[in-house]
């Protein structure tokens, strides 16, 4: 099998053109479409792993939820008739507020979201790319710019740690949500492009 794959390797060698793979120019909507849907489903796994992790180690029974977390009022099924300007306008929006929750979360958690802190800060840092990256789509499209953040409600300054735990969940999981949801419908829109 060794031997096998070598002579590929050596056949594609003589014809360089016919080995590069064949995508959208560097720079173009597509290409940058692309690149938002590999960061998206690359930050959807890291979330998918941090959330078995905090349930696993900070088991929280019934649901617990943040008021000023956005709100997924949407159906897998509704993406289809979605724009792709108020889908990525309200994509940027709700990560907006996410990585707010998330800088929040970091700063006030308890002993036990600090335990997860390279991770959090892992996903921050992406999330904080993935911002980036949608503003770069948004404008490669010639899409309007999100308008600048509305007062957001204030957060509390302070949680006990177990409390710190139910957001982390809260956080976490309805970021996971918005993330699979945002696969979903950016590649519903890449097939449109």
């Amino acid at each position: 099998m060794n031997c096998v794959c070598r002579l590929v390797l050596v056949v594609l060698s003589l014809w360089p053109e016919r080995a590069a793979a064949r995508g959208p120019p560097p720079g173009s909507a597509r290409a940058e479409m692309d690149s938002t849907v590999l960061l998206t489903r690359s930050l959807l796994l890291d979330t998918q792993e941090l959330f078995a992790q905090l349930k696993n180690q900070y088991p929280v029974a019934g649901g617990f939820g943040l008021k000023s977390l956005p709100k997924l009022a949407m159906s897998a099924g509704a993406l289809g008739a979605l724009q792709l300007s108020s889908m990525l306008t309200r994509l940027r929006t709700d990560l907006l507020s996410y990585l707010r929750h998330m800088q929040w979360l970091r700063r006030v958690g308890g002993p036990s979201v600090k335990s997860l802190e390279p991770e959090l800060g892992t996903l921050q840092t992406q999330l904080d790319r993935l911002l980036r990256r949608l503003q770069l789509l948004m404008a490669s499209l010639a899409l309007p710019q999100v308008p600048p953040e509305l007062p957001a409600p204030p957060l509390p300054s302070s949680l006990k740690d177990w409390r710190s735990i139910q957001a982390a969940h809260a956080i976490i999981g309805g970021l996971h949500l918005t993330l699979d949801w945002a696969v979903r419908g950016l590649m519903l829109q890449k097939a449109q492009l």
